[in-house]
């Protein structure tokens, strides 16, 4: 870690200053270089100083955003591509498990050195840019201690880098723990953000929407299969704050995965992707998600994966708005792809990928489409998302919710896909309206490992129950665009998977146990007074 630690540091610096300079960055970097001595002496060289925190940090966690968030949640499968993670078959060998562990240290690191430097540096700013600039750290480190929760429980708690820099030896610390730290930042960032940021850059309304998550989350989390109720009181407090008072709306489905709306009114904290950049701040999934080059404008791709027979079924009769954008199917047409040729109709009878695959170069992109290099930014929190917090937050620990404003945002998620609105709503509309609502969006997953820790039973049972590995090459639509399988064609897997308490968090990886004992150690509390 000592070693990951420096070397993340230095490529981060590099990667202030190239960011700084790059128009391609949108317009959410200041022009000019920077040299540390004056790196912090004006509101512009803060706003550079976090840049990194919404692309480089994160750039390692591309392909583990795929393989964690959506192909372990059984969004997608694919017999020769992260198999192992639809399949529960993951060891702590495993390239994206390392792949994640390290690009959320990245963040926290990132952040850690960034507030620090403003700390120690800043000049010439007012107090309010400077703890505005903070609080996007803050951010950040918040958001990325959040992913490590929910995919290891137990992670390694720092906020001085040379802490760990000094001695390497960290313990795990417990989970109760990492939420207050969680929260801490969060509740900082949402008091030091403003309400309305920058292009690109996440405002008070988008540490609130997280916070409404983190408190939903941390309200059932090993609680005996019930939610507290001070915490669902925090997460309605927040998402409400959002829902009503924002004055953010939904926009069409569909333009949600084009690139010309990238930074839409809905999103509220994204991933900030540089189009056609470099490596370390581009998008490295276009190639990983598309199946054709027929989609890609004859861009090299090499996707073998498929929505699962699990996930197809979800979706309702007439919800053809969020199926079209998410995966292709029989006899649907686009015309937002192939544009010079009229358009692209997928003829096939398996379920590609659709989400993620905006077209190709001459597809209304700007020619920013290239191998391993989508334009797309990364969701990290939509409008929609708070929308169905503040939904089940209501629920809390009733059976079903017949009333109020949590059931109405709820229905407006349905409105907008063109769906019926619901006059009752129980715990299972909450996790299906979300997995399909969330599909291919890299974050089921994490939703799901909340859930088994407010209902460990409930969940397993959810889990060994979605037909995991199985296959169908004949999926097509009846007259009304609904799905229909063939049930005859499917094809179980050789063998079945069985989910246990034991694997639903991931392994520590190899590398960091090796280096680290203290990662099998028993969790330790953590010292927030230190």
């Amino acid at each position: 870690m000592k070693r990951n630690i420096s070397y993340i540091l230095l490529l981060s610096l590099f990667t202030l200053t190239l960011g700084s300079c790059s128009d391609d960055f949108l317009d959410r970097t200041p022009k000019g270089a920077y040299t540390d001595a004056d790196f912090y002496t004006s509101a512009s060289a803060l706003k550079a100083a976090t840049a990194p925190l919404y692309t480089r940090a994160w750039f390692d966690y591309n392909r583990s955003a795929l393989a964690i968030g959506s192909c372990r949640a059984n969004d997608c499968y694919g017999q020769w591509f992260l198999p192992a993670y639809t399949l529960f078959t993951i060891t702590a060998l495993d390239n994206e498990v390392s792949s994640a562990w390290q690009a959320f240290y990245s963040v926290v690191t990132m952040s850690n050195a960034t507030i620090e430097s403003i700390n120690q540096k800043a000049t010439g700013v007012t107090e309010q840019e400077k703890n505005q600039a903070i609080a996007e750290c803050r951010l950040m480190r918040g958001i990325a201690y959040f992913y490590l929760l929910r995919t290891w429980g137990p992670v390694i708690l720092f906020d001085n880098n040379d802490v760990v820099v000094k001695n390497p030896l960290q313990p795990r610390h417990k989970e109760a723990d990492v939420f207050q730290f969680i929260i801490n930042d969060l509740t900082y960032a949402a008091e030091n953000l403003p309400a309305v940021a920058d292009k690109g850059r996440a405002s008070s309304w988008g540490a609130k929407g997280v916070l409404a998550k983190v408190y939903l989350s941390r309200s059932g989390w090993d609680n005996g299969g019930t939610r507290n109720q001070e915490d669902l009181d925090k997460a309605i407090q927040y998402a409400a704050d959002v829902c009503n008072n924002c004055g953010l709306n939904l926009i069409d489905y569909e333009n949600l995965y084009k690139y010309k709306y990238n930074n839409n009114e809905e999103s509220m904290i994204a991933m900030q992707w540089v189009p056609n950049g470099e490596w370390y701040v581009c998008n490295t999934l276009l190639s990983d998600l598309a199946f054709s080059t027929d989609v890609t404008g004859g861009v090299n791709c090499w996707s073998s994966l498929n929505g699962t027979i699990d996930l197809l079924r979800q979706y309702e009769k007439g919800d053809a708005k969020r199926l079209k954008a998410t995966y292709f199917i029989n006899n649907t047409f686009y015309s937002y792809i192939n544009i010079k040729d009229g358009g692209y109709t997928y003829d096939g009878t398996s379920s590609p990928i659709k989400k993620g695959v905006p077209g190709g170069p001459d597809d209304d992109n700007d020619g920013y489409v290239k191998v391993m290099n989508s334009p797309l930014n990364t969701y990290i929190l939509r409008l929609a998302d708070v929308y169905l917090t503040y939904a089940e937050a209501s629920l809390g620990n009733n059976e079903t919710l017949s009333s109020g404003d949590g059931l109405k945002f709820f229905n407006k998620v349905r409105k907008r896909a063109g769906l019926a609105e619901k006059s009752s709503i129980s715990f299972d509309d909450i996790i299906r309206e979300r997995r399909v609502e969330f599909a291919m969006e890299y974050c089921n997953w994490y939703d799901m490992v909340s859930w088994y820790k407010y209902k460990p039973e409930k969940m397993l049972k959810y889990f060994n129950d979605q037909k995991r590995g199985w296959t169908c090459n004949q999926i097509t639509k009846d007259d009304y665009g609904n799905i229909v399988i063939n049930d005859a064609d499917l094809q179980a897997p050789t063998t079945p998977v069985v989910v246990t308490n034991d694997n639903i968090f991931l392994p520590y990886p190899e590398k960091d146990l090796l280096q680290n004992p203290r990662l099998k150690e028993e969790p330790q509390s953590y010292n927030f007074n230190k």
